[in-house]
């Protein structure tokens, strides 16, 4: 059999522990009598102080406790829904042009495209839009196929199925464009389709400094609530104590006003003069429920 070495250390430790023991019992008898009085009230007072420390950790934790649980739980509360809205005239448009050609081969489709999507892009640069309110939203390349019948099977014999041929190519070049002066907007809608667009997509009015608007909602929307609150405390006889939570909802904004190229052009080609549009006025909406304490 082998020695088990972890037993014999164990054993040592044990050992050296005990000896440890036997010295500072020694130590301590080799006190005189007031010395061993002053170190057990020493060790009396540490004892106390533990106690003390241990007590205040335990207060202050079910305190904490507590407070969570009558600001979540325990409160008696009440929420009220409060709306505020304003309404503004939008000040900036957006709209999308979009360039479409088809050629049998895909240089001269893309070739065609680029001529018609500068004479765009000189366009809107022209009459004020900056570059920076001009920007390619799509631009794709797709293969057009002609797809062949299904022969007929005479009996068991089923001919081969002749695979779809690719007989064109279509590019679609797809640009937005935001108008921040209304007055240029339906002339901008004309003149695009003049210099090649084929398809005008939706229109849409926003008002360019919009958080602002939104501020105002939301502080209608926040006195709404207060008010309400208070006389729904009142009719119950109760008092409105501290805010205890709160959240928002709500937007408004107006249906976008579509016109296509296909209704800009007669059936020669010729442009025909856009319809006017009507931007309106832009609700913003803002809801605020908010939860109040009551006593």
């Amino acid at each position: 059999m082998y020695p088990c070495k972890m037993c014999s250390a164990g054993v040592e430790l044990g050992h050296e522990g005990n000896k440890i023991i036997l010295n500072i019992m020694e130590l301590y008898n080799d006190f005189s009598p007031r010395a061993r009085a002053y170190m057990r009230g020493l060790m009396f007072l540490l004892l106390i102080g533990l106690v003390l420390s241990s007590a205040a950790f335990t207060l202050s934790y079910f305190a904490t406790a507590a407070k969570t649980w009558h600001d979540t739980t325990g409160a008696r509360q009440i929420s009220i829904a409060g709306g505020g809205k304003v309404s503004v005239k939008p000040d900036t448009a957006i709209f999308s042009a979009s360039v479409v050609t088809q050629e049998k081969r895909v240089g001269d489709a893309q070739s065609k495209n680029s001529e018609r999507s500068n004479e765009i892009l000189k366009f809107l640069k022209a009459n004020g839009i900056v570059e920076k309110d001009i920007k390619t939203i799509r631009y794709s390349i797709s293969p057009q196929y002609t797809y062949f019948q299904s022969p007929l099977c005479v009996g068991e014999i089923c001919p081969p199925h002749r695979p779809p041929q690719i007989v064109s190519y279509e590019v679609r070049h797809t640009l937005e464009v935001k108008v921040r002066d209304l007055k240029k907007a339906d002339d901008l809608l004309e003149g695009v389709v003049t210099s090649g667009a084929n398809e005008v997509g939706q229109i849409r009015f926003l008002v360019d400094d919009e958080e602002s608007v939104k501020q105002e909602a939301r502080k209608k929307a926040i006195e709404d609530a207060r008010q309400k609150a208070k006389m729904m405390a009142r009719d119950l006889g109760v008092r409105l104590g501290r805010v205890i939570s709160f959240s928002e909802s709500g937007g408004g904004y107006p249906p976008p006003y579509a016109m296509f190229a296909s209704e800009a052009r007669d059936m020669g080609g010729a442009v025909k003069s856009a319809p006017e549009v009507a931007p309106g006025e832009q609700e913003i909406q803002s809801t605020m429920t908010i939860t109040f304490e009551i006593r």
